[in-house]
C-alpha cells in the first residue's frame, strides 16, 4: 500500500457504522496510529477492533491531551506529527483512527495539515458523523426542504448566539458546559424542541428527551439536536 497518512473516521460508536473503505484501508495499512488521552482511553481503537482484526498490527500511540491550553496543544500536535513523519520516511502506510468524521472537529486534522506541509501524502477517509447517528437514533430528520443546518461547538464563547438562527441546530462539544447549555435552552424556551444522546452507539449510550430533567454533567460524547418546531416525542 502507498506510504501515506490516512485519517480514518470510524463513526460515532457503533462499529457497524464503519464504512467498507475504512475497514479496507485499516486492514491494508502497516501501522495504526491511535490518539491517547491522559486517562489512556483509546475510544476509536476500541470501535475499530470490533470490525477489523488488529491483533497483528503495529500500534503507534499518540498523546492527545484533552485541554484548551494552546501551548500544550501546539506541542502535542507537533510531536505527534513528527512521530508520523518518521514512519512515512520509512515508507510505511499509517492509519490514524478518529471518531466520527475526520473533517468535523477532529484533532486529526492538525496532524493532517502538518504532514502535508512537510511534503508527505495525507488523505481523509470519511466516517459517519455523530449528529447523523444521533438523528437516526432519535428517529428525526436533521433538515427538510430549504431548512438550514447549523453545527455549533456549544462550549465556546458566543456559541449561544447561534441558537437564535432559523433551522436545525446541532450542539457539539457541550459536555463540560452542559449546565450552561441547558440553562440557555430553558431561557430561550427551546427545551420542547430539543433532544440529546450521550455516547451514541456505545455501551454507555443514553437518550435524553427532556433536557430540563437532565442532571449533572454530560459525557464529552454528547450531541444535542434543537429543531425549529416542537419535537413529537
Amino acid at each position: 500500500m502507498k506510504a501515506a497518512l490516512y485519517g480514518i473516521g470510524v463513526g460515532p460508536g457503533d462499529f457497524e457504522l464503519m464504512t467498507l473503505k475504512a475497514v479496507r484501508i485499516i486492514s491494508e495499512t502497516e501501522l495504526i496510529a491511535v490518539p491517547r488521552t491522559d486517562e489512556k482511553e483509546m475510544t476509536a481503537w476500541n470501535i475499530a477492533k470490533q470490525a477489523v482484526d488488529l491483533s497483528t498490527k503495529e500500534i503507534l500511540e499518540l498523546y492527545m491531551p484533552m485541554t484548551r491550553d494552546a501551548q500544550m496543544l501546539e506541542q502535542s500536535h507537533q510531536e505527534a506529527a513528527e512521530q508520523i513523519i518518521d514512519q512515512l520516511k520509512q515508507n510505511k502506510s499509517v492509519a490514524f483512527l478518529t471518531l466520527g468524521d475526520p473533517s468535523i472537529y477532529s484533532t486529526y486534522i492538525y496532524l493532517h495539515n502538518r504532514v502535508l506541509e512537510a511534503g508527505y501524502d495525507a488523505r481523509l477517509i470519511p466516517g459517519v458523523p455523530s449528529f447523523c447517528a444521533v438523528a437516526a437514533r432519535l428517529n428525526v430528520p436533521l433538515c427538510e426542504g430549504a431548512q438550514p443546518l447549523h453545527i455549533i461547538p456549544a462550549s465556546y464563547e458566543g456559541s449561544f448566539d447561534y441558537l437564535d438562527w432559523g433551522g436545525t441546530k446541532v450542539l457539539m462539544k457541550s459536555g463540560k458546559e452542559f449546565g450552561k447549555v441547558k440553562e440557555e435552552l430553558i431561557s430561550k424556551d427551546l427545551v420542547k424542541h430539543t433532544q440529546m444522546v450521550e455516547c451514541c452507539g456505545m455501551p454507555s449510550e443514553r437518550v435524553i428527551k427532556d433536557i430540563s430533567a437532565a442532571e449533572g454533567k454530560a459525557s464529552y460524547f454528547s450531541t444535542i439536536i434543537v429543531k425549529e418546531k416542537e419535537i413529537v416525542r
